[in-house]
């Protein structure tokens, strides 16, 4: 049956006005750069005090469940509330079911669907910063099916995405191991801090013009959406095919591989991810492929150092500040410190992060393939190709 999108939702919550005053801590207010895919990262999002949040959330407050969305800058980004005390910025949505007629997680998983991305954009209006009004959004239609068949459809749906979240929540522990044990490893006075190029070989791409995008195309260009913050390069967040001739010609000095690493120069400033078993690809724009040397096969040690604070302090020591955006010179690049040691230390450290990092390839493994069950399933289950009766 179809709905306009009002007649379907309880509350539709919209905050304009002057942002409000920030604080160091208090209650996170969440913005369009918090959500980053489909979840919402705290530590993105900025605070107000108590009293700016009584002032500024004047239309309603949000409630834990509900689900939000940005209206621009960019379009379509979704996730859902966790918790009740939050505020919520300017272009983003805060959006609620109506009772027996529209379920939250179905809400949710139509957003992130192609069917309700491209209704989004049907909608969508502006020049420089395009966008979806609020009185847009309402005048949407969207065919729900009962509310029992969609309760069913996110149930499939939410057991892939609590395998992904607990998978995610054990790479996170794994991860804050293996970085307890690189700042012991700094503090080792049997380690001296040496440049990376004494173990690894530094290559930049020395391409300017990004090649044109090619569907079904030969091989696919990394994009800075495949760099997640945890190290980890994935190849499903960000698909971005390009034609025979343009791979060979970015892919001249290295086709990036497992192993690999690869650095950003610019925006993300020092954001590095290591390539997985099956990459086959070549290097964006803004980017330098670190390989080690093939003496060294220090790989997961070389994981855990380059993902550490001590070298994002590192980093940001050797970063240039510019007026619109700082950046990593890649000349810079090879003279980045890491502690080295005898080879023996060297293969004794290796061994003990070796299973660390594997459990920890593993695991996203595992999620990119689960992400890719569930983003097949969404579509057929939003169309009734598989029925449920």
């Amino acid at each position: 049956m179809k709905y306009k999108v009002e007649d379907a939702l309880e509350k539709i919550l919209d905050y304009r006005g002057k942002t409000p005053k920030k604080s160091n801590n208090g209650i996170p207010v969440i913005s369009a750069k918090c959500i980053k895919n489909g979840r919402i990262d705290y530590s993105s999002c900025y605070f107000i005090s108590s009293g700016e949040y009584g002032k500024f959330m004047t239309r309603g407050f949000p409630r834990k469940g509900d689900i939000i969305l940005t209206t621009e800058a960019p379009l379509g980004n979704v996730a859902k509330l966790n918790r009740e005390d939050i505020g919520v910025a300017q272009r983003v949505l805060t959006l609620r079911g109506k009772a027996g007629v529209l379920d939250n997680d179905y809400l949710l998983y139509f957003l992130k669907s192609g069917e309700g991305q491209n209704l989004l954009k049907s909608r969508e209006s502006g020049t420089t910063v395009t966008g979806i009004k609020q009185s847009e959004f309402r005048k949407l239609e969207i065919d729900l099916p009962p509310i029992s068949i969609q309760k069913r459809m996110v149930k499939i749906l939410l057991l892939l995405d609590q395998k992904i979240d607990i998978n995610t929540r054990i790479n996170k522990n794994l991860l804050e191991q293996l970085h307890l044990m690189v700042s012991e490893v700094y503090r080792n006075p049997s380690f001296e801090l040496k440049p990376i190029s004494v173990i690894a070989d530094v290559i930049d791409c020395l391409h300017s013009k990004k090649p044109y995008p090619v569907e079904d195309g030969y091989g696919q260009l990394i994009q800075l959406d495949n760099i997640r913050d945890d190290g980890f390069l994935d190849m499903r967040n960000s698909t971005y095919f390009i034609s025979k001739p343009d791979f060979e010609n970015w892919t001249r000095k290295l086709i990036i591989s497992p192993g690999d690493f690869v650095i950003t120069n610019v925006g993300r400033v020092g954001a590095v991810a290591m390539a997985p078993a099956g990459t086959k690809a070549a290097m964006g724009r803004n980017m330098t492929a670190i390989r080690l040397k093939h003496d060294s096969q220090y790989y997961s040690y070389f994981f855990a150092v380059m993902t550490s604070k001590e070298m994002r302090r590192e980093i940001r020591q050797r970063t240039d500040v510019g007026t619109i955006m700082n950046a990593l010179n890649v000349k810079d690049i090879p003279n980045l410190r890491i502690p080295i040691s005898s080879e023996q230390q060297m293969r004794g450290i290796e061994k003990t992060f070796k299973s660390f990092v594997e459990q920890i390839e593993a695991n996203n493994l595992e999620n990119q393939f689960l992400s890719a069950v569930r983003d097949s399933l969404l579509p057929k289950l939003l169309s009734g190709t598989i029925e449920l009766s």
